[in-house]
């Protein structure tokens, strides 16, 4: 992928991240642990805490750097949240800021006991596909928790970002 798609991806995640911390913010942070059934995940900082750990998980893969947060129980208000957050997506935009060789030079990686092989850009913009394929759970957690889920759609981060579709 190249650089100018991750980008503009990263920019998107941001969009929809604000739009989320918006609405759920303001509930305070028994939000974050209430229990959602049927949600297919516990709870809002269970899904939150899954994607940001992926975050943290890779870049310290690929940094060599220990990672940042070593268990969801750390995240007990939506300041824990946003703090990490910036954290992760700090070392996400470092990763971003090199060279276009690096960027897209296949180096060998070992995921869960098997070595495979991609370059900083596939997982960076794998990492960002990741927390969007997540939108889905935190959409269901909102509706499970009954709060009405802000309009995330890529298509009005277009509209909000450069003024239309065209």
């Amino acid at each position: 992928m190249h650089r100018d798609a991750i980008e503009e991806l990263y920019s998107y995640t941001d969009h929809a991240w604000d739009l989320i911390l918006a609405e759920l913010g303001p509930k305070g942070n028994d939000i974050l642990v209430d229990s959602a059934p049927g949600s297919g995940w516990p709870t809002m900082r269970d899904c939150l805490g899954h994607v940001l750990m992926a975050y943290d998980d890779w870049a310290a893969d690929l940094t060599k750097q220990p990672m940042i947060l070593a268990d969801l129980a750390e995240l007990a208000s939506w300041a824990d949240v946003e703090r990490y957050r910036e954290q992760v997506r700090e070392r996400f935009r470092e990763m971003l800021e090199c060279d276009d060789d690096d960027l897209y030079r296949q180096c060998d990686i070992d995921v869960d006991g098997e070595t495979v092989s991609y370059s900083h850009g596939e997982i960076l913009a794998n990492l960002l596909l990741h927390e969007r394929g997540h939108h889905g759970d935190i959409s269901t957690l909102f509706y499970q928790l009954g709060i009405d889920m802000p309009n995330i759609d890529y298509r009005f981060f277009v509209l909000d970002t450069r003024g239309s579709m065209n």
